[in-house]
């Protein structure tokens, strides 16, 4: 969740990709030109591969991104949450309790980010 908050231009990228092409880093779209996308430049290499910034999502061999199951069930807290409806079932309570705490904790860090200490406290607003 917290990769999904805070880093939503790479969450979605496939790594593999990544490193086959270039990308813009803030809007997270992969360059093209033409119609067709812009490869990386031999010699140059990934983000991930930086040691300077890294990527959040991290590497292909150590990925900080979620589990394909992990996915899912992100998925399904999300459509429950629009709908205000869960199961009544306790796999699917501890797995909203775990989601609600990582996306929780997120968006403080990421209100910290914006508005400092005290921002956060407030909510994020300035």
């Amino acid at each position: 969740m917290r990769l999904l908050i805070l880093h939503p231009e790479v969450a979605y990228r496939d790594c593999a990709d990544c490193e086959a092409f270039v990308y813009d880093e803030k809007t997270g779209e992969r360059l093209e030109r033409q119609g067709k996308p812009v490869p990386r430049p031999k010699g140059t290499r990934a983000p991930c591969r930086l040691r300077a910034n890294g990527c959040p999502k991290g590497t292909p061999e150590r990925p900080k991104s979620l589990t394909e199951l992990n996915w899912l069930a992100y998925e399904h807290y999300s459509q429950c949450r629009a709908v205000g409806q869960f199961p009544d079932d306790p796999i699917v309570r501890r797995n909203a309790a775990i989601i609600r705490q990582a996306v929780d904790a997120a968006e403080t860090q990421q209100a910290y980010a914006i508005a400092g200490p005290l921002g956060a406290l407030m909510g994020g607003r300035k």
